[in-house]
């Protein structure tokens, strides 16, 4: 029983000593927060241009609304290709699967997400700039330069479901 009254006595002290202390901070001048400084990040709002560390840039144009890719998964996407001088190398449609090697790791990073990159969705449409070790690297390809960047804007048609009823 003893203990029971020092405990009580206890929480009555501490809830007055709680009740003076906000008092004085009511009465205190209050000082701003430290606010973060901006800086670019993979998190940054729709329509900016953000990069990742692989070097990798992307800008969503149109955020999606359907299915998010995943590994393995088949994607069909409508694309136009161009170097940085502005000139076409390609465009058209194109399907495979993401992840496994079929496309350049630009692609696969751009559209299916990781190393901070957010998936795309089905209706999404995005900006990718793609280094050249994340493209041809120093590999002539057609019309394509050795040690090219890469501006690719696509869009995801259609994410094939999977089993998993993705």
């Amino acid at each position: 029983m003893h203990r029971l009254r020092f405990a009580f006595f206890f929480v009555v002290l501490l809830l007055a000593a709680c009740g003076k202390e906000s008092a004085v901070s009511q009465t205190a001048t209050p000082t701003p927060a430290p606010t973060a400084a901006p800086s670019p990040s993979a998190a940054a709002g729709e329509g900016e241009l953000k990069t990742v560390a692989s070097g990798l840039q992307y800008q969503d144009l149109v955020v999606g609304t359907g299915l998010k890719p995943g590994f393995n998964q088949p994607v069909r996407i409508a694309y136009i290709g161009k170097l940085q001088s502005g000139a076409v190398f390609d465009k058209g449609s194109d399907a495979f699967k993401l992840g496994v090697g079929e496309v350049i790791k630009g692609w696969d990073q751009g559209i299916a997400g990781g190393g901070g990159v957010e998936p795309m969705r089905e209706g999404g449409r995005r900006k990718l700039i793609i280094p050249p070790q994340l493209g041809y690297g120093n590999n002539i390809m057609g019309t394509i330069p050795a040690n090219s960047t890469l501006i690719f804007e696509v869009q995801v048609l259609r994410v094939e479901r999977t089993s998993f009823g993705r």
